[in-house]
């Protein structure tokens, strides 16, 4: 009897527990705080929320918890993340409420001890995801223990003994983020680099025998970045002791970069050092090297890598680059392996279009458009703006880039400026670009020097149009000297550079792959193809075989595809966006003319 009775009232519980399942603590809490409206002493939820982020800091959290920050509110002071979550089961920061994003800030001001060196610290813990923010650190006093050189918005850190994973931050605004040392110019190379300010930075410490660990699988996209005395985002690993660790456990590892929107940062855009599969895609890059405000660093490139490898920057727009020095499009630094760069679109980049600087290993630049790239002049560096650079030197010395491959690239000039060709590498092959320079423009007239360096250089199958090197020229073994025929080649409408029927660059190609994409199909690179399948604009194209055009555009027979960014198709007029303004572009395809 009392068996049956117990069987009942478990019955009946366990009935409770499915339809009120929901009611019941699992050990996942929700955390509600409100700068305007919240009390430390209240419980924390929605209708009694916590005031201070020093209250959550004391909270340790577990898998599945949310902390979520109030509309309209802002936060002073340091939020430190206590606690992991797990891979199901992620720990989320974000807001709750309407109005605008809850602000984060790191500045508390003097009084309140001095400014913190990141407003957000993630500090060995991990699957963490943070969302719908705004995270801000303009450090303008110091505080004990922090370099007044350091400033960061969100600040990832592992300095412990394992890998720590799975990393989201998703519409995320960056604004801000200045440290109270200035930079100071006339300091040289040292101070530049001793500048670390980031909107957002991962570090691992170096691995020792006793401790190897770096951060894996880390998605940023849809977050917005502006107004940053030097970087969006650092990526950096301090690397191994002698003999410590691999080539991918002394890096970090798998990073993705999507659909985020960079404005007016004092450097550059995103700076990875040591990564292992990084993929950057579909971001705008406007005014990286920025002077707008007179703290920024005033030198950048969208992006910048060092010492990474298999890295592959694709479908970007890189527009209005500054800086007095570096500041091209896309710059691959020193000591990279598996770079590639493609279907970007770069315009107005003070630099230049291409650069790749010594102890580099296979660098690829293929299926971009470069407009009005390399306009610099600057008193104290001879050779300060390229169409193309490849240089051999490294910090430790001279150690020449090997394996540089540009091809199936347009590029097009019609402001009155002169640029430098500047190739000291070994294994060089440009071939199947379109080089135009017309209007007052010089491609190679600045300075012109191409070394051997006892390996051949291969270039072939270029289209020369206007004032080109003629030197430049004379080393391509099948030059294509005329017009492109652009359909309607003007800055600010990067559509306006595919081809009409006539064009010399149809059919001209030379058929060769290049290297291939490590791990292409796989993890992070699962939707790219091993060689390229399409131009810039979406025509198939097949480059082992038969005879692909000359530059980015693969179209034959002066057919427009419709581009998913193409606003409006009507027949014979297509409508598009400049990607530098609000400026609306109306292309007449029945024009003949360039």
């Amino acid at each position: 009897m009392k068996t049956s009775n117990l069987k009942n009232q478990l019955s009946k519980f366990l009935v409770l527990l499915f339809f009120f399942g929901s009611t019941i603590n699992y050990g996942q809490t929700n955390y509600y705080l409100s700068s305007s409206k919240g009390n430390d002493s209240n419980k924390g939820t929605i209708n009694a929320p916590w005031k201070t982020l020093k209250k959550i800091n004391s909270i340790k959290l577990k898998p599945g918890d949310k902390v979520l920050f109030k509309k309209n509110d802002t936060f002073l002071g340091h939020f430190v993340v206590n606690g992991s979550g797990s891979k199901r089961k992620p720990i989320i920061i974000g807001s709750y409420g309407s109005g605008s994003l809850p602000i984060l800030s790191g500045a508390v001001g003097s009084e309140n001890g001095g400014d913190h060196q990141e407003a957000l610290l993630i500090l060995n813990n991990d699957n963490i995801i943070v969302e719908h923010i705004e995270v801000q650190n303009n450090r303008l006093s110091s505080r004990k223990g922090v370099r007044d050189q350091d400033s960061y918005g969100i600040y990832v850190l592992n300095n412990g003994n394992s890998t720590l994973e799975n990393f989201i931050f998703r519409s995320v605004t960056f604004k801000n983020v200045y440290a109270p040392m200035p930079i100071l110019r006339e300091k040289g190379e040292n101070a530049f680099n001793g500048l670390e300010v980031a909107a957002l930075r991962f570090f691992s410490t170096r691995n020792t025998k006793n401790s190897i660990k770096n951060i894996q699988n880390t998605l940023v996209e849809n977050c917005h970045f502006s107004n940053l005395q030097r970087l969006g985002v650092h990526i950096k690993h301090a690397g191994g002791q002698k003999d410590v660790g691999t080539d991918k456990t002394n890096s970090n590892v798998d990073f993705v970069f999507r659909n985020n929107k960079f404005r007016n940062t004092g450097g550059t855009c995103i700076l990875p050092i040591r990564t292992y599969n990084c993929l950057i895609e579909n971001n705008l890059f406007y005014k990286p090297g920025d002077n707008l405000d007179p703290r920024m660093a005033n030198r950048g490139s969208s992006v910048w890598t060092w010492r990474c490898i298999n890295t592959v920057i694709q479908y970007n727009q890189c527009l209005n680059i500054r800086g007095y020095l570096d500041s091209h499009g896309i710059h691959i630094d020193h000591e990279n392996v598996n770079t590639f760069i493609q279907y970007n679109y770069m315009e107005d980049c003070e630099g230049g279009f291409v650069e790749i600087l010594g102890g580099n290993k296979n660098s690829v630049y293929r299926f971009n458009v470069s407009v009005n790239d390399g306009w610099r002049e600057n008193p104290n560096w001879k050779n300060s703006n390229h169409t193309l650079w490849i240089n051999e030197v490294v910090p430790q010395g001279k150690h020449r880039a090997d394996g540089n491959y540009i091809y199936n690239n347009t590029i097009y000039m019609d402001n009155p400026y002169a640029t430098s060709i500047d190739i000291d590498g070994k294994n060089n092959f440009i071939y199947n670009n379109i080089f135009t320079a017309i209007n007052g423009a010089k491609i190679g007239a600045k300075q012109m020097l191409v070394k051997n360096n006892d390996t051949p250089l291969f270039q072939k199958n270029n289209l020369y149009q206007g004032q080109i090197n003629p030197r430049f020229k004379n080393l391509d073994t099948n030059p294509i000297n005329g017009a492109a025929h652009f359909v309607n080649p003007k800055a600010g409408n990067k559509y306006g550079f595919q081809l009409k029927a006539n064009s010399k660059a149809i059919n001209n190609g030379v058929p060769q792959q290049g290297p291939p994409i490590p791990g292409a199909g796989k993890g992070i690179f699962k939707n790219i193809s091993k060689y390229p399948t399409v131009d810039f604009y979406g025509n198939p194209i097949n480059l082992s075989k038969g005879t692909p055009n000359i530059g980015a555009c693969n179209a034959k027979n002066g057919e427009i595809l419709a581009i998913s960014e193409v606003l409006l198709n009507q027949g014979e007029i297509e409508i598009y966006p400049n990607p530098a303004s609000s400026e609306i572009n109306i292309l007449n395809l029945k024009k003949n003319d360039d």
